[in-house]
């Protein structure tokens, strides 16, 4: 059974401002580098800052790239231009507005 996912953050406090809009509180756990919140499906989100990923294992390297895609659902296509007009007016930047997918 899927448990978690861990994600690595240059700016662990942008990363947890941005999962906040959609839905999962992540709160610090040991410290200021590691943050975990649970989604409402129940898989756990861990975030990681790059330099304690660096800590525990010295070979880490940072990619050019997440390498996943977390989707989160919402219940209609109206709530999914809500969540996305939030993530913007919060700053951050659009790599591509939400359309009709064939998936649906």
């Amino acid at each position: 059974m899927l448990d978690a996912i861990g994600i690595a953050s240059k700016d662990p406090s942008l990363s947890v401002k941005f999962y906040k809009i959609l839905g999962v509180e992540l709160a610090p756990v040991g410290g200021t580098d590691h943050f975990e919140g649970t989604t409402q499906s129940g898989v756990r989100i861990m975030l990681d800052s790059i330099e304690l990923l660096k800590k525990i294992n010295p070979a880490f390297k940072e990619a050019n790239g997440s390498g996943i895609t977390l989707c989160f659902k919402q219940k209609s296509s109206q709530q999914v231009d809500e969540v996305y007009k939030k993530l913007i007016a919060a700053g951050f930047k659009e790599v591509k507005a939400p359309w009709d997918a064939f998936w649906g």
